[in-house]
């Protein structure tokens, strides 16, 4: 049975996919609407009543290949054509129509493109507020890869209707957008519009050498179009451009070549315009008789297209004329007739302001009417579907309660069940989880500690095998000396062997020191034995200990005499970091140097400095002094050998004492080692040092 169904099921799925294709056009449909479409373009260019005709033919061809975006192609054409023609409610609703569909069948491009035809025509017509919002959809709708000339469409669009709102700096910004970003991807009629609208901008705001020089631009760019619409408009640009300019025989000349093209387009709006500038021109230059042939013509044009508007201009341009010829002429019937054109021109006037008055408060009055009869349909919609989903629902209530009760206990059942097994096999799992994850934590831990005690151990072989093993081996070979300068009796050398057998003496047993006592602080028997300690006592024992090695250096110790402090810690650590740092400072201070110590109270603590003019610490060291690291270890003026571990065990030291350790150095300016412990005068901080030796826990290093 289950086979049979899915056999049914493949046969349905063939059946639709070969209808499917059926329907959709093929590859050389989609070639033969395309070039259509191009004729129909190019045909629109010359003649609107035969573009308009052959429309109508690529429409029925492109519905019998159902070719449905060839078709809405095609009426966006018609649209364009149909308001060229003057038939503007028809062009909308085409456009809009198509907009409509595009939209359900989510039609992107063609959404696209017939908002961009719907928001030029709005803004031809003046209609601003119509205009923008279908540009806004369709910049919305653009994505990036899209075709240059949806770009160059919207951002041109755009451009102009700020124009004409007199939003020029929004205009300017937008025509710049191409200019800078796409320029070089436009096609040749499309950077001629661009210099064009540019041009229009500048001519606008009076910026007559800008607009000459984008309308040079753009005549240039057309000589290589063969569109004869666009050559008639730049002409006409041209030439009312220096009209402005009072260049008059240059302004003639382009707005004759303007007018013959337009009369060969048959565009009588245009040859209407044309005619009116060359009166305009022949009336500014006192050639009254030309002008007035000119005006005669325009007048007449107008008429014939009931162009009221165009009408009012004339009558005013042949008043103006005829009182300039009677002036002139002293003619009573030139100034009679100036008299009648000016009565015309009034009364036109009014009767266009009367109408467009009445007009716009019959078009408020339909569309209060529309709103309220489309309120009252869609409200008597909403409520026979109320109607329609209360009997729907009441039905399927009555049909589902059954299987609903059915499908709820049966569903319910198995829900219990499997609720406590999950819970159990969860619980389980949790329990397992933790106990890893407990584990796994552990074992980190653990590897965390057992790779700092390697790393701790091989530093400290590292410095056992390098820095001890070299004074031994000295020591060794100056007491191979000391025989063989006895047998020799050689008493100078003798005592010199000597000195450089208590110097490796020292430095075997600073080494040894430094190392027993690191070591001790990385172990849990760190535990500092807290006592008042005279801060000055300890100097004087440094002292003691190495002034003959700073003699031998030349060099000045000093500290105060009568002042002393009290520091709470333990007296053999406290020692053991002012020798470090009295032995750091006498190593890297050259000879004739000084070194002196310094200690102080602020408020709850001592700080005690040593101070030294030696070579210094570079900036980029400072931070690894305290760390044991071989990067670090560098001899003494005078070679003395560095194991990099004292400065190591005086922070362990001070830090085991609840203290802080720092430097400060600069190159060649010498140092200063500072360190802060608690003051023993304090009882609050002697508490509190109490408390911590009670709870003290050595750092792992």
């Amino acid at each position: 049975m289950l086979k049979n169904l899915l056999f049914l099921l493949l046969i349905l799925c063939s059946l639709f996919l070969q209808l499917t294709r059926a329907q959709q056009p093929s590859k050389a449909d989609s070639v033969e609407v395309n070039l259509l479409l191009e004729q129909l373009n190019h045909l629109l260019e010359r003649n609107l009543d035969s573009a308009l005709l052959l429309s109508k033919q690529v429409q029925a061809r492109t519905a019998s290949l159902h070719h449905q975006e060839g078709l809405w192609e095609t009426q966006i054409i018609q649209g364009k054509a149909f308001f060229l023609m003057g038939q503007k409610d028809t062009a909308y609703s085409i456009l809009n129509q198509v907009l409509r569909e595009s939209q359900q069948q989510q039609k992107r491009l063609i959404q696209i493109r017939a908002s961009i035809q719907l928001a030029s025509s709005f803004e031809k017509d003046y209609d601003f507020k119509n205009a923008i919002t279908p540009l806004i959809q369709a910049e919305r709708l653009l994505a990036n890869n899209d075709d240059i000339d949806l770009k160059f469409d919207i951002l041109n669009t755009l451009g102009t209707l700020h124009r004409k709102m007199k939003n020029y700096s929004n205009a300017l910004a937008y025509f710049n957008q191409l200019d800078s970003n796409y320029f070089y991807q436009l096609t040749n009629k499309q950077r001629f519009m661009l210099s064009m609208n540019k041009g229009n901008v500048y001519a606008t705001q009076r910026n007559y050498s800008e607009a000459e020089a984008f309308f040079n631009k753009a005549y240039n760019e057309i000589q290589t179009i063969d569109s004869p619409r666009e050559h008639a408009t730049i002409t006409y640009n041209l030439g009312a451009l220096y009209y402005r300019q009072k260049r008059y025989k240059q302004a003639e000349e382009y707005i004759t070549k303007s007018l013959e093209a337009n009369i060969k387009l048959g565009d009588q709006l245009q040859i209407e315009r044309c005619y009116r500038v060359l009166g305009a021109i022949n009336l500014d230059q006192d050639n009254y008789k030309q002008a007035e042939a000119y005006f005669l013509q325009a007048l007449e044009i107008a008429r014939k297209a009931q162009n009221s508007k165009s009408v009012l201009g004339n009558y005013k341009n042949l008043y103006l004329n005829y009182w300039h010829m009677g002036y002139q002429e002293r003619s009573v019937d030139h100034m009679e007739k100036a008299l009648q054109y000016f009565e015309k021109w009034a009364h036109l006037n009014d009767s266009i302001y009367q109408l467009e008055t009445a007009e716009k408060i019959l078009e408020l009055e339909k569309q209060y009417e529309t709103e309220k009869k489309n309120n009252q349909i869609t409200l008597l919609e909403k409520e026979n579907q109320l109607k329609e989903d209360q009997i729907y629902i009441q039905r399927t209530q009555r049909n589902y309660l059954i299987v609903f009760t059915i499908l709820v206990v049966g569903i319910l059942a198995v829900f219990i069940y499997f609720y406590y097994y999950y819970k159990k096999v969860n619980r389980l799992l949790q329990l397992q989880g933790q106990r890893i994850l407990s584990q796994r934590n552990k074992i980190s831990t653990q590897n965390e500690k057992l790779q700092k005690s390697i790393h701790t151990q091989n530093k400290l072989f590292s410095i056992i095998a390098h820095d001890l093993r070299s004074p031994l081996v000295s020591i060794s070979n100056v007491s191979k000396l000391i025989g063989f300068y006895l047998a020799d009796n050689r008493m100078d050398d003798l005592k010199q062997v000597t000195r450089m057998m208590d110097q490796k003496n020292d430095q075997v047993l600073e080494l040894t020191d430094n190392l027993l006592s690191w070591a001790k602080s990385q172990t849990a028997g760190l535990k500092p034995f807290y006592e008042s300690v005279s801060i000055r006592e300890i100097i004087e024992e440094c002292f003691d200990l190495y002034i003959s090695i700073a003699e031998s250096k030349e060099i000045h110790l000093s500290c105060p005499t009568e002042e002393d402090q009290q520091l709470w810690g333990d007296r053999n650590m406290v020692k053991t970091i002012c020798r470090n740092l009295i032995n750091n400072a006498i190593k890297f201070t050259p000879r004739e140097g000084s070194i002196q110590v310094e200690f102080r109270q602020v408020e709850n603590e001592v700080t005690v400095c040593v101070k030294d003019s030696g070579i210094g610490v570079p900036k980029d060291k400072q931070h690894i002094l305290f760390s044991i690291n071989r990067d670090k270890v560098t001899p003494g003026t005078e070679g003395e050998k560095s194991s990099g571990l004292g400065l190591t065990v005086c922070q362990e030291f001070v830090h085991a004492m609840g203290g802080t350790i720092w430097v400060e150095s600069n190159l060649k300016q010498g140092s200063t080692f500072c360190f802060k412990l608690p003051s023993a005068n304090s009882c609050e901080n002697t508490s509190k040092q109490e408390r911590k030796t009670q709870t003290l826990i050595p750092s792992i290093n």
